[in-house]
Order: structure tokens, then sequence, then C-alpha cells
């Protein structure tokens, strides 16, 4: 139709009212056919369901749900009547529809029944209300407006005077010094976790979805806290509990570990381990299960916290909550340092007794390495927010645990109510606490809500707000199944890939500057020919075309020069040793010509991203377990936590993006380039987005090449594909494989493999 929209891009606001007799409004139900059942309504935009009402017996539910929406203008949003054991009748509009009338759909329409036929007993009273994504105002206006209130539909409201201290990696050594004027003073997050918990007086709770207790926090030989070195976290957490603090243990149970194969389960995540190391002791350590009515190992609780009491700022006496939130696990491997070594740490403290090797079979300390370097990202948040982040673990704790185990704030002396801090203390931070989870794994959902997805909320709202660039890290990249070239029907529906090509696009069509850099893992966690990892690959690989095609048709339509690559990078971490000095000899080797032999022979490995946090504009980051995948992001999978924070701002335009997110993301890039140029300033111009292009290319080649030339210190990589100037993906002229192995780069769908365990 000339002149229509071709997109359903924005978000739907539905209100379900009523279902209705047109003969008797005041809603005589017993007299209907449904005989009084409980009743529900559900949305569907093109068969997949967006929205769902609570049950009810009269037929009103008054519920509104906000739906984002990036699909075609030829959609189906179908809503539909049911009951446990019926389809009562269904409401089919199309999407034009809804943009065609003003975007407003309102009134009392007649159910079809499965027959093709009306109903005439029944009624749906709803509205349907469509806001266009391009009139979200960008992320300077409503900052320095003052005017963001938060995301409306969460369980926690946007708190204010708040602390957020951003960290990336475990631990810094003492030679990491970028620019402090540019990028920040690093800060280790381990070795703040190891004080945060020995000054508890109070609490201190612990959600997990891998922990081992005998690991070792502090480790480096220059630490500002010498006494901690070497001490297992276990025996910290003992200590804390011997002394009276109320220490409670919130651990996944993967219920894969089993005697029968030592406890290790599927995933090794040491629940079994853990609950036996607390057994006798004073720490409460209790692991439960993410229950799922389809599948009840599949999906795991995901939500990585820590939260202890600490003293508050400028007080003598008062306590305040303290909580640490994103994507570090306290168990093997997380240990790491901005170097990531391969080789060389393998004879010292940091690493020898914890070598970590799962994408090699048969890897271990006695034949070498490489070990898996680790780029992780967390925060730690205090104030209000960090109450929020304590109601969650009570709300999972009370759910699936007792709730008498756990100690009521209230009855905590001299301890700041968790929704107030002091008057006296101005913090400059406003956070937003966001969930995937579901009424089976805590209580109290927002309003009525049995799914939270607060996380992707935010992440598209976030997207749709961006001006100038986006920044993202994240173990698994997977989305906008709907808009693939095949599975479309696999259930990947989250939008987070989609919105990015589409506001990439949306720039291209107004002639405006934007830039966004993505940086995965080279491929997932694990053997990378193994049936899982391939299929995530191929996922991948599908979410790449789908953007770079967008991306490419919107430049050939503009009529302007440009390239795909001029506005989306997606780029890996890797690391290339040459033999050093002192380095350790392993007793035994690999079998030659084996993915280990050949990774030891040419002395490189990627740097393991695991990651999950956004910086939009340098204005706004999101943080925390979610990965931009399907599981993360549905609700109803794994269960996760994140924060949305950003910085109360003072107006003046030309200091906008000079406060801590922006030093965090120089600091980030300083690690992956090893330098903090001028370019970097501004991730949106060409020119900064040309530079890390090079680097990236460069370091690939470095990376690829048969010579061993030492990557010193650069470990930012061009993730192994080609795109074409119509925004084709292609294989890399000199290999299908990634280097050493015989994986391929593009994946291969497993014929086994359910969708919903690799999306």
């Amino acid at each position: 139709m000339e002149g229509m929209p071709r997109l359903l891009h924005g978000t739907i606001v539905a209100t379900i009212f009523n279902a209705s007799s047109p003969y008797s409004p005041l809603f005589p139900f017993n007299c209907i056919c449904t005989n009084g059942k409980p009743a529900y309504v559900t949305i569907k935009i093109d068969n997949k369901k967006v929205a769902k009402t609570s049950k009810e017996s009269d037929r009103v539910w008054n519920q509104t749900f906000k739906i984002q929406c990036a699909h075609s203008a030829d959609s189906t949003i179908t809503i539909t009547l049911k009951t446990s054991f019926s389809i009562l009748g269904e409401v089919h509009i199309q999407a034009q529809q809804l943009l065609k009338e003003g975007n407003l759909i309102n009134g009392f329409f007649p159910l079809i029944m499965e027959n093709g036929k009306p109903n005439p007993k029944l009624k749906l009273k709803f509205v349907l209300c469509f806001k266009p994504a391009e009139l979200e105002p960008s992320w300077a206006n409503l900052l320095s407006n003052d005017e963001f209130q938060g995301l409306r539909d969460a369980t926690f409201p946007q708190r204010s005077n708040c602390q957020v201290k951003l960290y990336h990696d475990a631990h810094h050594s003492s030679a990491f010094q970028p620019p402090f004027d540019l990028c920040g003073v690093p800060k280790n997050l381990w070795e703040d976790v190891y004080k945060a918990i020995e000054g508890a007086k109070y609490i201190v709770y612990i959600a997990g979805w891998s922990f081992n207790p005998k690991m070792v926090l502090v480790r480096d030989p220059n630490t500002e806290i010498p006494h901690a070195r070497g001490i297992k976290f276990g025996e910290l957490l003992n200590k804390k509990a011997e002394e009276g603090v109320a220490v409670r243990v919130m651990l996944w149970d993967d219920e894969t570990s089993l005697p029968l194969i030592k406890n290790k389960g599927v995933m090794n995540t040491h629940d079994e381990d853990a609950f036996a190391y607390f057994n006798h002791t004073k720490v409460i350590c209790r692991k439960c299960p993410r229950l799922h009515h389809k599948f009840p190992t599949l999906f795991a609780h995901h939500q990585k916290t820590i939260t202890v009491d600490t003293k508050a700022h400028k007080s003598v006496n008062d306590r305040e909550l303290t909580s640490f939130v994103g994507g570090l696990d306290l168990c093997d491997g997380r240990y790491d340092t901005e170097q990531h070594s391969l080789f060389q740490t393998l004879i010292r403290e940091s690493h020898c007794y914890d070598f970590y090797q799962t994408n090699i079979g048969g890897a271990s300390l006695n034949k070498g390495g490489p070990r898996v370097p680790w780029h992780d990202a967390h925060a730690c948040v205090t104030g209000e927010a960090a109450g929020d982040v304590l109601t969650n673990f009570e709300q999972r704790w009370t759910k699936q645990c007792d709730p008498s185990l756990l100690v009521p704030a209230s009855t905590l002396a001299n301890l700041m109510p968790r929704t107030r801090t002091s008057s006296s203390i101005e913090r400059d931070w406003k956070v937003q606490v966001y969930r995937s989870i579901d009424h089976v794994s805590a209580g109290d959902l927002f309003r009525k809500l049995t799914v939270e997805r607060s996380i992707h909320e935010a992440y598209v709202e976030a997207i749709r707000r961006a001006e100038r660039f986006i920044y993202i890290e994240n173990q698994y990249f997977i989305g906008g199944c709907h808009w693939w070239e095949k599975d479309r029907h696999c259930g990947c529906t989250n939008l987070i890939p989609i919105e990015i090509a589409l506001k990439v696009v949306n720039k291209i069509k107004a002639k405006k500057r934007f830039a966004v850099y993505i940086v995965i893992p080279m491929w997932p966690e694990g053997v990378p020919e193994s049936e899982s990892v391939q299929d995530i690959l191929h996922w991948t690989r599908e979410t790449m075309e789908m953007m770079y095609r967008l991306i490419g048709e919107a430049i050939q339509e503009s009529g302007e020069p440009g390239h795909p690559r001029d506005y989306l990078n997606f780029f890996c971490l890797a690391n290339r040793e040459q033999k050093g000095q002192g380095e350790y000899l392993p007793p035994d080797f690999p079998h030659p010509e084996t993915q280990y032999w050949n990774a030891q022979k040419n002395r490189r490995f990627m740097v393991y991203v695991h990651s999950k946090l956004m910086i939009v504009d340098d204005l706004y980051i999101l943080i925390g377990s979610a990965n931009v995948n399907q599981r993360s992001m549905d609700g109803e999978r794994d269960t996760e936590i994140a924060i949305g924070c950003y910085q109360s701002q003072d107006g003046a335009d030309n200091q906008m993006s000079l406060g801590d997110i922006h030093a965090y993301r120089m600091s980030l890039w300083y690690e992956h380039t090893n330098s903090a140029q001028e370019l970097f300033l501004k991730p949106e111009c060409l020119e900064c987005v040309q530079r890390m292009r090079s680097i990236g290319d460069q370091m690939w080649e470095i990376y690829n090449s048969e010579e061993i030339v030492d990557m010193k210190g650069v470990h930012l990589v061009t993730y192994p594909v080609r795109i074409t100037q119509e925004g084709y993906v292609k294989d890399m002229i000199d290999g299908i494989h990634f280097p050493d192995t015989n994986s391929l780069v593009k994946g291969k769908r497993s014929k086994m493999l359910p969708p919903d365990l690799t999306t």
C-alpha cells in the first residue's frame, strides 16, 4: 500500500478489559456456555505469545501490557480468550490495520470460534495503542532534562542516590595503567568482594550459578590486603558465620550432578561439592533446581549476586547494603587480569592451582597450556538498589527454601532501611534492577504477572534511545529469528539484534553517523566441534546474516557510498604469546596433530568473553548476568538479574559523555587495544570505526598466521567472517575453520538438540 509503513516497529500498549455478552453487559457469565470457568486472554504476534492475562472467573481483567515489536507490517496480531481446556474465541488484527487507523484500535470485538464463525454470545473489550520506536527521545535529551523515570513494568523502580563501581576482569595487575584522565582508575573486583564480606556484621547473602568454596579470591603478591592471600572463599564464609553473621548461599541445583559421575554434572558447577563443604557448619547452603514444566534440568538459575551490610558513608555506626551484580561466577577459571596470559602464569600463584581449559578435550596442567583466558564484567551498587538485589534473593529463597532461615532486615541494629539511604549522602547514580524470572522461581511479581522480562525490555528501550553508538560485550549474540532467512520458527524471538540493525538502518536513511561494536567469544565455551557449540555458532551466523543484510540493503537504497562494516562490527578477543623465560615445563604433552597440540605449538588461544554488558552513548549502561539469547531474555528459561544505570547530568551537552560510564568504556578499550587514542572519544565517527577495524584486522592476521608473533597486550581481533559490500556474510578467504581446530566458523545445525537448549 503506497505510503504505508513496512514495519511494525515500536511498542503496543494493550489493555484487556473484559469479555461480555452483547445482550447482558453486566456479565452474567454463568449464563454463557463457558459455565463460569476461569478464563484468560493471550496476545500473539505471528503465532508467538507476547502477553497473557491472569485467570479470572468473572472474565474481568483490566490488565495492561507493554509489547515491544520489531515485525513486518504484514504481521497478524491474535487476541485469544481461553480456559484451561478450550479456546472460546479469537480476534485477528492485521498490523497494517493498527498502523492505518491512527495507531489506535478500541472497542468491543466479537470473538471468532475455531470453525471460523463469530461466537454470538461473547465479545472482548480491549484497546491497542501503538507508539512508533522513532518517537523515543534520545538518552541525551532524557537525561539532560531529568525526565527518565525508569522502566515502568519492572518489579523494582528506579532508585536515586546510589553509588556504582564498574569492574572488568576479576583483577588488574599493577602494570595496568591507562591514562587516568581518559580511562579512570581500574578497580579490583575480587579484592573488593573479599573486603566487603570480611567487613560484614549482619548478613552475607550469595546467589550463584556455579560456586567453588575452595577457590581463592586474593592471589596478587602486591595486594593491599596481604593477610587475604591464599584464603579459600569457603574459609572466609565459615569465619564470618562463626562470628555470628548470617551467611546464606543459594546455588542452582544442577540435577545432573550425581554420585555416579563424581558429582560433576554436565556443567561442573560444584553445587554438590559446595553443599557438602558447608554441611555441619554455620553457613546455610541450599540447592535450588530451576523448576520448569517441560525440561526439569534444561534451564538454570543463572543469577550471580552477593549482598552484604557495609559501613555507611560518613557515619560511625550506621550500616547500609552493598550488592555485587554481574557476569563473574565465584568458581574455577574466572580469575584473570588484563594480561590474559596463556602459558606464562601457569607456574605462578594466579593459575598454578586454578588451571581451567574446557574447550580442549583432555586438557590438564600436567600437559601444559594454553589455559582459557577469561574476560568478564561486574558491578557493585550501594544504596537503595542494593536493597532490591537483596529483595530478589529473599523472594527466590522464600519460594524454594525455608523462609524462617532469613534474617529480617528490620531486626538489624543501625541498618538503614533498604528503601532509604542517609539524606546527607549525595550520590549521583540512578539504578534500576531488572530480571528475567517467573512465578515458579520468585514470588510477588509485578502487577499479577507470572513472568518478568524487564531485562529484555530495558535492552530494547536503551537501543531505541541510542543517538551515537552502542558497545556490547556478551557471551552470546542470538535473536530476531522472525527476520532470519531460515529457522524462523526456532523460538529465538528476542528483539535485541533486530533492534540494533533497525537503529543502524534508520540512521543510514537519516544520513547520520552511528556505530555498533559487538565483542563476543570466538566460539561458545566447550569443545568447538561438539554438537552444542556448532549449534550455537549456527544461530550466531543466522543473526549476523540478518543484521548485515538489512544494513546492506539500506546502504544500497540510500545511494550513498559506504560499507556495512562502517556501521556494524563484530570482534572477539584472543592472545598469542612467544615463549618466555622461566615458563612452566609440563611433565606430559598432548597427542600430536590434535587441537591441543596445535594450540600449544602455535602459542595461541581465544580470550573467552563472558561479559554481559551494553553501553549506549557513554550515558547509560546495562550490566548483569543475562546473555543476548532467548535463554536469558525469555523469563521462562534461565533466571537472570541485571542493573540499568546512569549518572545524573548537569545539562551541559559538552560534558554529558565524560562520566564514569565513559571512563569505563575507555578502560575496556584500553585493555583490548593497549592504547587510549583521541579517536576513541567519539566512537560514532567513521575514523574511530576504521581505527578499531584496522586494529582488529591486523590482530587477526597476527593471530592466524603461521609465524608466531607476540600480540603484546593487544587482544581485539576481528571476528573471522568476511562482509561483502551488499551485506552478505561469507567465510574468510584463508579458512572456514577456527585456527587449530576442525570447527566450522559458521557452525552446523544440530539434528539432535532442541532449539530451546542452544538459543
